[in-house]
């Protein structure tokens, strides 16, 4: 499976991480430039998980496919998100972009 450029997101909190090749960028309101740091991807039967170190922890972005509603608008994205991140885990939707 060849690597694709993802954009996840979710709400409560707000977030985003974009997925491009070799390095992920998280966002957050906050911080709108967002944070860029390299990760590494594998696949594990359809889901895709690229791991890496986001300001000096453990960062895990895992997409699946499945559908998916962020709880805020209409919109339904075609997979379903989660990252584990300083003790947290956030869960949100993600596309192709």
């Amino acid at each position: 499976m060849p690597e694709q450029s993802f954009q996840a997101l979710g709400t409560e909190p707000f977030w985003s991480v974009y997925v491009e090749p070799g390095r992920l960028r998280y966002t957050t309101p906050e911080n709108q430039e967002g944070t860029t740091f390299t990760a590494s991807r594998a696949v594990d039967g359809e889901a895709q998980i690229w791991t890496g170190t986001f300001e000096g922890s453990a960062f895990t972005l895992k997409i699946t496919p499945g559908t998916c509603g962020d709880g805020m608008s209409d919109t339904v994205y075609p997979y379903t998100a989660l990252v584990t991140m300083q003790d947290r885990t956030l869960r949100g939707c993600a596309r192709l972009r």
